[in-house]
């Protein structure tokens, strides 16, 4: 009998802290200051892009899409509506025609760059790195580097680029001139471990976080001194710190899934599984639930995980909707029930096409 590589979909070390990996759209905080941005323009002229923003906020991408390609038609202020155009084509994973808008938001911009010029060219990094192309992802950076000298995240961003152009001296360059331009922030240190060792250079990112600790330790909660030592595989006191973070009143749900993966790395699952359960008796959370499948899932549990998948699933939770989904099929398989994996499975590649693995699955459910 042959299953999903017997794995399941775990939260990767972002979900479970809360950090971001710098090749996803990020920019979107700036959309907070967008009607600054357009205030320039008359009230008509603004109408449909501001729309369109607000669409984007919901988010409703198909409206919004609708919205800026009104404003393109009517030539209503072009550099703003190419943009909005451009973060749709983007979150539809529709790359090389976001980058085709972005280009124009930047064609019908104004000489001197303004904050849109440098916002543009962080979303055209993503979407190069999402197409593989990692040298014209970096030369984004470089452009804004170039004028802004002092720009952390290009720093950050363009390191994450040098690391899949296998170039991780110049990468950990520009990761020292971030860390440089922001000192006694201890958390870009975690930022730069997670780009290291998701990339194959955990041995790196491991020299960054020892340093953390020796520099800021005095400066990091419980929670903090739990995450690293975590990373670097020291569970026994990753779980003290963690266990001190919650019995001294944080009980947030990313001090609760890090901790129940530390007694599962400790080969204590069924705590981590009490652990989960407990809190989710008050706090319903999906991205605890997905937690709460893999453990299930791990103990042979399986129809008890399709329950925690489900209820997961009904609080329609975004962030962690794919590993709750890739879980399900996870656990159908286990349980022998083919027809529904593949059902399943062909459902959520409509959804999730670039899914390799799935992909693979789905071609062997085929043959059951």
């Amino acid at each position: 009998m042959r299953f999903l590589n017997r794995n399941v979909r775990k939260p990767n070390k972002e979900v479970i802290s809360s950090k971001r990996a710098f090749w996803q759209p990020v920019i979107f905080a700036l959309l907070l200051g967008v009607f600054s941005l357009t205030a320039c323009t008359s009230k008509e002229d603004a109408e449909a892009v501001q729309k369109g923003y607000e669409f984007l906020e919901e988010p409703d991408y198909t409206s919004a899409e609708q919205s800026f390609r009104q404003a393109i038609d009517s030539k209503s202020d072009l550099a703003m509506a190419y943009r909005g155009l451009g973060i749709c084509l983007m979150n539809k994973g529709e790359y090389e025609e976001a980058i085709d808008a972005f280009k124009e938001a930047l064609a019908n911009s104004g000489a001197t760059p303004s904050k849109m010029d440098y916002d543009v060219n962080y979303y055209m990094g993503v979407c190069f790195h999402k197409l593989g192309q990692y040298k014209e992802a970096k030369e984004r950076y470089d452009a804004i580097i170039a004028l802004k000298s002092r720009e952390v995240d290009a720093y950050m961003q363009r390191g994450a680029e040098y690391l899949y152009l296998k170039d991780v001296d110049s990468a950990c360059t520009d990761f020292d001139k971030a860390l440089s331009l922001k000192k006694k922030d201890f958390t870009l240190y975690i930022d730069i471990y997670n780009l290291l060792a998701e990339t194959g250079y955990q041995s790196y990112g491991a020299d960054y976080l020892n340093e953390a600790l020796q520099k800021y330790n005095r400066n990091m909660s419980d929670y903090d001194k739990g995450y690293i030592n975590y990373c670097l595989g020291n569970y026994p006191t990753a779980k003290d710190y963690l266990e001190q973070a919650r019995t001294g009143g944080n009980k947030s749900e990313e001090v609760l899934l890090l901790l129940g993966k530390c007694y599962e790395e400790l080969d204590d699952t069924a705590f981590a599984i009490t652990i989960y359960s407990k809190y989710l008796e008050t706090e319903p959370d999906a991205g605890v639930y997905n937690q709460l499948a893999v453990a299930l899932i791990d103990q042979g549990r399986y129809e008890e995980a399709l329950d925690a998948v489900v209820n997961g699933l009904e609080l329609d939770a975004n962030e962690c909707r794919q590993e709750l989904l890739y879980n399900r099929i996870v656990a159908y398989e286990h349980l022998a029930q083919f027809d529904k994996a593949r059902d399943l499975c062909a459902q959520y590649l409509v959804d999730y096409p670039s899914d390799e693995d799935m992909a693979r699955e789905y071609n062997f459910l085929k043959t059951r």
